[in-house]
């Protein structure tokens, strides 16, 4: 199995492990006081409103297929759309006790597949061990439950191939 950095949280890793995994990702918090951790991924342009409401109801159909195969699939966390210079923010908030690999997979998948060439990330050219390599950190920490509820807040965010982690 992969290691997690030997020299930062278990919460630290984790936002680390996910901006490295999935390039979509733009930035990350984890909120210890409410237990919910945020997704930010940019999309170019504006979205409409009904464009808004029709990828919560895509995404919500994926997630009601997984439910109807695993009772124990997380139900949808929160979807915020926020328009800001050009860009909207597409916001995922989910709570860190249901939080799994899985949901964070499919959720990416389906922003990328919905939104498509919209979507603003920078690819790491990770190879498919490396990939395999996050994934089992993020497992491994994500199974870390009662470490992440001690955490500070922290954010993660990605710059120019980099990424940048601070306690709030």
């Amino acid at each position: 199995m992969a290691k997690p950095r030997l020299q930062e949280s278990a919460g630290t890793n984790l936002l680390i492990s996910l901006l490295i995994r999935y390039p979509e990702l733009s930035s990350l918090r984890y909120n210890p006081k409410t237990g919910e951790m945020s997704f930010t991924i940019l999309i170019t342009g504006e979205v409409l409103t009904a464009q808004q409401e029709e990828f919560r109801a895509f995404v919500a159909r994926y997630f009601a297929a997984c439910r109807e195969l695993d009772r124990n699939f997380a139900e949808l966390g929160r979807i915020t759309h926020t328009m800001m210079e050009g860009v909207t923010m597409l916001v995922y908030e989910q709570h860190v006790d249901v939080l799994t690999i899985m949901e964070v997979r499919l959720f990416t998948q389906l922003v990328v597949e919905f939104y498509q060439a919209a979507v603003v990330g920078e690819m790491l050219g990770l190879h498919e061990e490396e990939m395999e390599a996050q994934e089992e950190i993020i497992e491994h920490l994500l199974g870390q439950k009662e470490t992440l509820r001690q955490e500070a807040s922290i954010v993660a965010y990605r710059d120019g191939g980099k990424v940048f982690v601070y306690n709030k």
